[in-house]
C-alpha cells in the first residue's frame, strides 16, 4: 500500500505551489496573449471582410458608372449617325435644288437665245425681204409700207409654223 509521509505531503504542497505559480506567472499571461491574438486576429478578419465588402461595393459602382458611360457612348454614337443621315439629307436636297435651278436657268437662256435667234431671223428676213421686193418690183416704194407688209406675212408665217 500506499505510506502517507512527509514527502508525499510536501509533494502535493510543491505541485500546488508550482500550479499556481505556473497559473499566475505562465497560464494566465499566455491565455492572454492567445486572447488578445484571438481580438487582434478577429479584428483583423472584420477589417478584411468590411475591406471586401467596399471593394465588392465600389466595385459595382465602378461597373454601374461603366455601363451608364457605355449607354451614353451608345447614345451619342445614334445621335451622331442621325445627325449625318439628317446632314447628308440636307445636302442632297440642296444639290437637287441647285440642279433643279441650273436646269431652271439653262431652259431660261435656251429659250431667250431661241427668241433672240428668232427675232435675228425675223430681222434678216424682213431685210432680204424688202431687198428681194425692190428688185422685184424695181420701184421704190414706201420702206414703212414694206415693213408692215412682210410683218404681216412673219405674223402668219408664226402662227402656221410656231404655233
Amino acid at each position: 500500500m500506499i505510506e502517507l509521509t512527509w514527502t508525499y505531503f510536501f509533494q502535493i504542497i510543491n505541485l500546488l505551489i508550482l500550479y499556481l505559480v505556473l497559473r499566475r506567472y505562465l497560464y494566465k499571461p499566455v491565455n492572454d496573449f492567445i486572447a488578445r491574438r484571438r481580438e487582434h486576429t478577429e479584428g483583423l478578419l472584420k477589417e478584411a471582410q468590411e475591406s471586401f465588402n467596399r471593394a465588392k461595393q465600389l466595385q459595382e459602382q465602378a461597373e454601374a458608372q461603366l455601363n451608364e458611360a457605355r449607354r451614353e457612348a451608345q447614345a451619342l454614337i445614334e445621335q451622331a449617325v442621325e445627325t449625318g443621315k439628317a446632314m447628308a439629307a440636307e445636302i442632297a436636297e440642296r444639290a437637287r435644288a441647285e440642279e433643279a435651278a441650273r436646269r431652271e436657268r439653262l431652259e431660261q437662256e435656251m429659250e431667250e437665245a431661241k427668241n433672240r435667234a428668232i427675232q435675228e431671223l425675223r430681222q434678216e428676213i424682213a431685210d432680204l425681204s424688202v431687198k428681194v421686193a425692190e428688185k422685184i418690183l424695181e420701184q421704190n416704194l414706201n420702206p414703212k409700207a414694206h415693213v408692215q407688209l412682210i410683218e404681216s406675212v412673219l405674223e402668219r408665217m408664226d402662227d402656221i409654223y410656231v404655233n
